[in-house]
């Protein structure tokens, strides 16, 4: 078996298997998901890994030139993505919250009317979906520390979606899926609350390492303290706020680990011939990188830590359902903004976000209705008023070009995309527009989307962030580790959209006909 690009007009006719599925066959199919964790800090802790990121280097096909090929590199659509091999303008998780066509108020990603989260707002179908498709006995469940992670790596028909309770220090789920009897039994044993009363310290690195890494102390953020840490406020017992602040700590990957074991246990998954899927989102990275940056030691040291946890969970694995019999694909959701005062330190370039572009954007709008005699020029989103084409008299496509050429004049814009040219047919030679034509979905995407100059950070409170079209935010790791496939690394280009189709495929699952990516690794190809 090797890697390589499936011609996708090969990889639609495979013929249905049977619900007996072959000998051979996988058990397990394991999707593992970083929150957070760009291909620049991968290939720079990649020697420092010696346990489950390790494992998956020694023994999978790493592509080192794997990108989101879309602009707004979020959790929401980002993990989207890597379940449904789709793009965010087909599978309609454009970002983590949007404004609807019609609306003033945001909605969340996951937000249902009936039963409070849903994966409802999905368009399109998951890797789930593929394989309850062919083997309706299979099981399929996710998890992660966060909501709307756990939900959309489910796909639409997961047997059950989990997700981190910051109340009680336990997992939750929603009234979409059925609670099993078991959740019940696994918050009971509190097993966070070991962690009460004990610091975060850091594993020891050399000086050297240290050096090479281009570790920074940060003196500004929203924490300024260094480790070892402490969480939550001074009290004598566990409660909500220590839960909460274990958000940003190792503990919380250890945490979804032990839940996914329990999981495991619990429902038989992987314990027949029948494939099952489990979908995890590890999302401590995201909170310590937003905290603290991507070059700060707590950032290394909680990467270091998961991959200990990784490398623990995937013993399990192996003795429990057998790596054999398991096929593994890695990856995460978008990488992060390198923090602008460690870039001046380095003596790169890189700007905060602040007063004067915040004001001159807000300001356009008033200025054109001022100008054309319009009580109103946009509406939340950011969207053209309501009956403005109509008052006009002129195109829709004409009044966003007037109103991007104002925008664009302001300090640190590179460029302002309308909704207009986002539905102009585009190809991936045409870059930037390329990615932000993939995460336009009209009904729920503004009229105007901005692209910041490249190194510019929003301040937002955080000490980084994301979201950006730039390589930091859409270059990730992507590893697949699958039975009878010979480890190596390629650099080829490759997108996010093809982990889905590539898992499916060496799983023997049909792939469907309307995704974007496609299988990356023929299973007829013997290893050479």
């Amino acid at each position: 078996m090797s890697a390589c690009r499936a011609d996708p007009a090969e990889q639609v006719s495979v013929e249905l298997p049977t619900t007996d599925p072959p000998e051979g066959a996988p058990r397990l199919v394991l999707l593992l998901v970083v929150d957070q964790f760009g291909a620049h800090d991968f290939d720079r802790l990649e020697p420092l890994f010696t346990a489950g990121i390790r494992t998956l280097l020694d023994r999978g096909v790493s592509f080192s030139q794997a990108y989101h090929d879309h602009a707004l590199t979020e959790t929401a659509p980002g993990h989207a993505t890597l379940a449904t091999g789709s793009f965010p303008r087909h599978h309609g998780i454009v970002s983590n919250r949007w404004i609807e066509e019609g609306h003033l108020v945001s909605q969340y990603a996951i937000d249902d009317d009936l039963y409070d989260e849903s994966p409802l707002e999905l368009e399109v179908t998951a890797l789930g979906d593929w394989i309850k498709a062919i083997y309706p006995e299979s099981r399929v469940f996710s998890a992660s520390g966060k909501d709307r992670a756990a939900i959309l790596m489910g796909g639409l028909g997961a047997d059950g979606a989990f997700w981190y309770d910051e109340e009680i220090g336990g997992f939750k789920t929603s009234e979409f899926y059925t609670e099993p009897d078991w959740l019940d039994s696994f918050n009971e044993q509190n097993l966070l609350d070991e962690r009460f009363g004990q610091s975060w310290e850091p594993l020891p690195l050399a000086p050297e390492i240290i050096e090479e890494l281009q570790l920074q102390r940060l003196e500004f953020g929203p924490l300024v303290e260094e480790l070892p840490l402490s969480f939550g406020p001074p009290r004598a017992a566990a409660d909500e706020k220590f839960y909460s602040a274990v958000r940003d700590s190792p503990w919380w990957d250890e945490y979804l680990a032990q839940f996914a074991r329990y999981l495991i246990e619990a429902e038989g998954v992987g314990a027949d011939r029948t494939p099952d899927l489990l979908a995890l989102s590890f999302s401590a990275a995201d909170f310590v990188g937003h905290d603290h940056g991507p070059n700060s030691r707590e950032y290394v040291d909680l990467l270091l830590r998961l991959d200990r946890t990784l490398g623990e969970f995937l013993d399990f694995i192996d003795e429990r359902v057998g790596l054999e019999n398991t096929i593994i694909g890695f990856s995460a959701d978008h990488g992060v903004v390198p923090v602008p005062e460690v870039r001046h330190r380095l003596g790169l370039d890189g700007q905060r976000i602040g007063s004067e572009t915040i004001l001159c954007l807000q300001q356009v709008g008033p200025q054109l209705a001022e100008k054309h005699g319009m009580d109103r020029w946009m509406v939340p989103g950011p969207r053209l008023a309501p009956g403005l084409v109509e008052r006009t008299g002129r195109t829709r496509a004409d009044l966003e070009e007037e109103t991007a050429e104002l925008l664009e004049q302001c300090p640190a814009v590179a460029t302002v995309w309308t909704g207009s040219e986002l539905l102009l047919e585009v190809d991936e030679s045409d870059h930037d527009r390329w990615l932000y034509a993939n995460c336009y979905y009209p009904e729920r995407s503004p009229d105007f989307l901005i692209q910041f100059e490249e190194y510019s950070m929003p301040s937002v409170g955080l000490v980084t962030t994301h979201g950006s079209p730039y390589d930091y935010d859409t270059h990730v790791p992507l590893v697949i580790l699958a039975p009878g496939l010979a480890p190596e690394t390629l650099d080829i280009p490759v997108r996010t959209v093809d982990l889905a189709p590539s898992l499916a495929n060496l799983a023997g699952i049909p792939i469907p006909d309307e995704v974007d990516g496609w299988a990356l690794i023929d299973p007829a190809t013997p290893s050479p």
